[in-house]
């Protein structure tokens, strides 16, 4: 492989992360929503931004299974069509109201559509770290797979910025941010080959080796599982934390969920230095830095505070998840990585799905206030933070 193509290659399989992060894109969108379909309530209009999980979440689990039919490389392509066509698809609503389709129906056009881009964002997303992987082993796969993480940030923070923008001519405009899959998807195509390098030592046997999930494989998803039930929760309390807590606007709010995306983004590029570092311990710091956020998000009572507190939220991230992710692709049966890294990103999608549901009731016994879980989930990630360090510390 020349240095070239290894660059491509590189670019190539990172690209398809950036599509991961675009799936809240449309969220500064749903107010505009709203006003133009007034005869949804809000909960059924805020559900475009989640209804894709559902079927994410399914196709990360079939995605073995379509891959070991296609191959790797034309599932990724076919997820991405699907996830660029399907988004784009709200652009066209316009048109159809025009043409005369009821309102109703046009809602129901959007709402289908989202809910097949989950389907293709799903095959993705089950490819994204196992193709990483399949490629690069050491200390280069786990520097990669933090990038990955900084990648799917990227494309989160750079099209929900970019829908913003495009708000401005009309609620339907910020939908063609999709577009750019398409541009990713000729990078995906140009950089990666169809099959894995002879170099990783597969041989043909391996495919018909039955495939299984170990215990330390489930176990890492449930360490995923809870990580993500705090991570997740104090993403989507910071805005009332600050406004509830009457020391900032819900614009100062978006400052400080910004600064937790910013952070997040540069942590995960300097994973690769972390982990030389610290190697095992890396899950631990990463937990820690969680309960030390979901703490001062929990007693905040001023703006620094809780940028701080964002800030070490943002950090954590990165650590614990590309950490996890690298070890899943070790700990794995050579037999089975795509499945066993399909299981851990669904317990990451599971997490995002059944959050606001733990936030709720964590509250109810806590504290009504919009802060009170996060000293609970500060206790918790502080208990992972401890099991990560026995049970990873000393690995090299």
């Amino acid at each position: 492989m020349t240095k070239q193509n290894g660059l491509m290659l590189k670019v190539g399989l990172l690209s398809i992360s950036i599509t991961m992060g675009t799936q809240m894109a449309i969220s500064p969108v749903l107010p505009d929503i709203m006003n133009s379909f007034p005869e949804k309530t809000t909960t059924q209009v805020e559900t475009l931004t989640t209804v894709q999980s559902i079927t994410g979440l399914i196709f990360v689990l079939l995605c073995p299974l379509v891959a070991s039919f296609l191959g790797k490389k034309r599932t990724v392509v076919l997820g991405l069509l699907v996830a660029g066509i399907s988004g784009i698809v709200p652009l066209l609503s316009g048109t159809l109201s025009a043409m005369g389709l009821d309102n109703i129906l046009v809602f129901r056009v959007i709402w289908l559509s989202r809910l097949v881009f989950g389907g293709g964002m799903g095959l993705v997303c089950g490819l994204a770290v196992s193709m990483i992987g399949d490629f690069f082993e050491g200390d280069e796969r786990a520097t990669l797979l933090g990038i990955r993480t900084s990648m799917e940030t990227l494309g989160q923070v750079a099209t929900t910025a970019l829908a913003g923008v495009l708000l401005a001519f009309g609620w339907q405009w910020p939908f063609a941010v999709y577009a750019i899959i398409f541009v990713l998807l000729a990078l995906f195509m140009v950089g990666v080959p169809g099959d894995k390098p002879a170099a990783r030592g597969q041989s043909s046997e391996k495919s018909s080796e039955p495939q299984s999930v170990p215990v330390s494989v489930l176990i890492v998803c449930a360490l995923n599982f809870l990580f993500m039930i705090c991570y997740v929760g104090i993403n989507v309390r910071i805005p009332s934390i600050v406004t509830e807590g009457g020391f900032g606007t819900a614009s100062q709010s978006s400052l400080v969920i910004s600064a937790l995306a910013i952070c997040g983004l540069v942590c995960g590029l300097l994973f690769g230095k972390v982990f030389e570092a610290l190697r095992g311990k890396t899950p631990a710091l990463g937990a820690a830095l969680l309960s030390g956020g979901c703490l001062l998000g929990g007693i905040a009572t001023s703006l620094p505070v809780m940028f701080a507190g964002a800030l070490m939220c943002g950090a954590a991230y990165p650590l614990f998840i590309s950490y996890i992710m690298n070890l899943v692709t070790e700990i794995s049966p050579k037999s089975s990585v795509m499945l066993c890294t399909s299981i851990a990103i669904s317990s990451g999608f599971l997490a995002s799905f059944f959050s606001p549901y733990i936030l709720s009731w964590v509250g109810r016994v806590a504290g009504e206030a919009a802060a009170a879980p996060f000293v609970p989930y500060a206790v918790l990630t502080a208990g992972i933070a401890v099991l990560c360090f026995f049970l990873y510390g000393r690995r090299r």
